[in-house]
């Protein structure tokens, strides 16, 4: 059986430091973000990001990788990744109109058994209350740091999922790209996750 397609919605720091790290991980990748600028400017290889080493390994996995602005596309992948960029002010509170409208898109074309993953800093609670099926929906904890982020997106030390039940095995797409990474994989509550990450942020 052919391994997942593995999709990440926003060609941001984050999104695009993941993506490339599961094209080297060996999965088929498919990179969207709404503005057709940054998706062209990629598939002329100018990357809006700097990094040591991504160029290269962007360069190295190109046959892995599609680059599109049509969330149509999307429809093709078995877990899709929300990685667009959340603005937030110097008080800790965070816009959420660009999330919000980004996931209604992604979401209105996934196929039906689609996982959708929030990699995004977020409220504890944001999750949860998503008009998603609880079964197919996760937050995901990114411990990615400017100037180190192809080594971290490559290695992670763990992986920390926020589930609606952490009890239950993970989605079998999800389970087997996590997998490839031979970390420690940790399900928890949705907001337990959220919280997690933004007191990550705090030592990051």
């Amino acid at each position: 059986m052919s391994r997942p397609v593995i999709g990440f919605a926003g060609m941001t720091h984050l999104g695009l430091n993941s993506a490339v790290a599961a094209a080297e991980r060996g999965f088929a990748v498919m990179g969207f973000d709404q503005n057709g600028g940054v998706i062209d400017a990629l598939q002329r290889g100018n990357l809006p990001v700097v990094e040591p080493g991504l160029p290269e390994l962007f360069a190295k996995n190109l046959a892995r990788v599609s680059l599109t602005s049509r969330a149509s596309d999307l429809a093709e992948c078995h877990v899709v990744y929300i990685a667009t960029d959340v603005p937030t002010d110097g008080q800790g509170q965070s816009d959420l109109t660009g999330i919000r409208a980004l996931i209604e898109t992604v979401s209105s074309v996934l196929a039906g058994d689609a996982i959708l993953v929030i990699l995004c800093q977020v409220p504890p609670g944001f999750t949860r209350n998503l008009s998603f099926p609880k079964k197919q929906l996760y937050y995901q904890v990114e411990t990615l740091i400017f100037g180190r982020a192809v080594e971290r997106a490559l290695h992670p030390e763990r992986f920390i999922i926020g589930c609606a039940d952490p009890k239950a095995a993970l989605l079998k797409p999800l389970a087997e790209f996590l997998s490839a990474f031979e970390c420690p994989i940790l399900p928890m509550r949705y907001e337990s996750a959220e919280l997690a990450k933004i007191s990550i942020n705090c030592c990051l």
